[in-house]
């Protein structure tokens, strides 16, 4: 087969029932295809019109009983706490951050750190998502070495403060306590030795990890090096009402208003949870074109308040860019791009009283191109066209929850579970097939993720968290 023949592709996905483009038209094709070569799609119709323009494929994929989407972006991950999944599972925020998740991170040897990312990355893949954003890690070099084998592109920021204490509480000694010197030292290294490293997969970005924790020279040296890079700061900003508080107490504004008073705002922030904000900050994000990462099945496993108390629906009828997040498996109790199409349509419209909103054609919406202008990508990934990145999903409709289809985006939001997902395709490479994961030694990883996840816990003295309520005999 003649690869420089422009008629021959490396890989077809033939005869879809349905292509969810999520293009500028956001057109919805039936009986598709897509052909891709090398990592690139290179044309997406109508399958027979395809298969003339593309008669040679060295694979072909066929979707019948199929919906293919664009992969979804995690625009909210925690790799090194995947492993504390289960732990402390009645503890408020506060407890959580300073008596669990940080302490948990702070023990993690790199190897463990490797395994935890791994794990999470597989985790991923099986709910659909081709791509993630990291807020925040110590372990470049690991997540660097997970990235690779699992085949899924990301962002990373090394994870920054200068603050050891904050009226909000004290972060650990190890990996989380810098200077500013350092800190800023730290945050440029990763960015020069990492972005667009992995073929390209793998970006690099900054972070203020928690604004509380951050001076205003942090903060301001951030945004320089960010500007100067021309890449992404992610911050935890309005999660919780405690972190609101706190930026009172500590700077007197709330935290988009403070950053607002640095002069640091603009289109390469993504700000995550962001639950309570004031009306002055939400017309401070739509102003400065900040993205925001909604993570719902963490604000309703930790109680953050901010499907009660937050402004998503306002947001996104401000146009404001929201993106859909999992956080980190123990702050949600899972990592799953397909629950939370789920968990962000519905919560809002409990909380409101109104089924009008969020309806799915706005969730899809978040979970792809939004996703990707969170990750500042959108112009290689987020959408099914010509041109971009070949990320996409296929689910399978052959299944009592996709029947009767009058309307696939209501099926695929409201009915659909990880569990449909037949194949994951990740920079034009088959990460998963007839819903086998051909990159990730799936039973060993598991096997090894469960003895590193107890060795951690007992490293950080977090064992007497393990205990369930009821007798285990």
């Amino acid at each position: 087969m003649d690869r420089k023949d422009p008629r021959t592709i490396d890989l077809l996905i033939a005869d879809a029932d349905y292509i969810v483009t999520v293009d500028k038209g956001r057109r919805i094709l039936t009986d598709g295809a897509i052909a891709i070569r090398k990592d690139r799609i290179v044309g997406i119709g109508k399958s027979a019109a395809i298969r003339r323009r593309f008669p040679r494929a060295r694979k072909v994929i066929s979707a019948r009983k199929k919906l293919v989407m664009p992969g979804m972006v995690e625009s909210h991950i925690h790799h090194t706490q995947h492993l504390a999944r289960g732990l402390g599972d009645n503890l408020n925020i506060r407890q959580w951050l300073l008596q669990l998740a940080y302490p948990f991170e702070s023990v993690m040897t790199p190897e463990e750190a490797y395994l935890s990312s791994l794990a999470c990355q597989l985790e991923m893949i099986r709910g659909g998502a081709t791509c993630f954003i990291e807020v925040g890690n110590y372990f470049p070099a690991q997540l660097a070495r997970a990235t690779q084998e699992s085949g899924m592109r990301g962002l990373f920021a090394h994870s920054t403060y200068d603050m050891a204490a904050s009226d909000f509480g004290r972060l650990p000694k190890r990996l989380f306590t810098q200077t500013t010197r350092e800190a800023l030292r730290d945050a440029e290294r990763a960015v020069k030795e990492w972005h667009g490293s992995v073929g390209g997969r793998l970006r690099a970005g900054v972070s203020l990890r928690i604004p509380t924790n951050c001076s205003d020279a942090l903060c301001q040296g951030i945004k320089r090096l960010a500007d100067r890079y021309g890449v992404l700061i992610q911050s935890h900003v309005a999660s919780i009402y405690e972190s609101f508080s706190s930026s009172l107490l500590q700077f007197g504004l709330p935290e988009v208003e403070r950053f607002q008073r640095l002069g640091v705002l603009g289109p390469n922030w993504l700000m995550i949870h962001m639950g309570w904000v004031t009306p002055t900050e939400l017309m401070l994000l739509k102003k400065h074109d900040v993205k925001v990462s909604h993570c719902p099945g963490t604000t309703m496993h930790l109680g953050y308040g901010c499907i009660s108390r937050g402004s998503f629906p306002e947001m996104v009828e401000m146009g404001i860019t929201v993106g859909l997040g999992s956080d980190a498996s123990t702050a949600a109790g899972f990592v799953n791009a397909t629950r939370c199409l789920y968990l962000a349509a519905n919560s809002h419209r409990d909380a409101r009283m109104n089924a009008r909103l969020m309806p799915p054609e706005t969730i899809v919406e978040m979970a792809t191109i939004n996703g990707a202008k969170c990750a500042l990508w959108e112009d290689e990934i987020g959408s099914l066209e010509a041109g971009k990145k070949a990320d996409l999903v296929l689910y399978d409709m052959d299944r009592p929850e996709w029947t009767p289809l009058y309307n696939p985006l209501f099926n695929l939001v409201h009915a659909a579970e990880a569990a449909h997902l037949d194949t994951v395709i990740g920079d034009g490479e088959v990460l998963m097939e007839g819903g086998v994961v051909l990159t990730i030694d799936e039973r060993a990883l598991l096997r090894e993720a469960e003895k590193v996840a107890w060795r951690v816990t007992k490293r950080a003295k977090l064992t007497h968290l393990v205990k369930p309520k009821w007798p285990v005999v």
